[in-house]
């Protein structure tokens, strides 16, 4: 994974952990799917492994 992709799911965190800290209700789902997608690229997680993963 490079540097920039590292640095995407940095991003991605500190703004849902901003996100929350301003508005305990926020709707972070959409970063927290990227998030995911990020990491599951990371670990070359296949889409049968995905599915597992999110329980399905």
């Amino acid at each position: 994974m490079s540097a920039s992709n590292v640095g995407r799911i940095e991003d991605a965190t500190h703004a849902a952990i901003a996100a929350r800290a301003t508005n305990p209700a926020a709707d972070v789902s959409a970063l927290e799917a990227e998030i995911d997608r990020l990491v599951y690229a990371l670990y070359g997680l296949t889409p049968a492994e995905i599915r597992i993963v999110e329980g399905g």
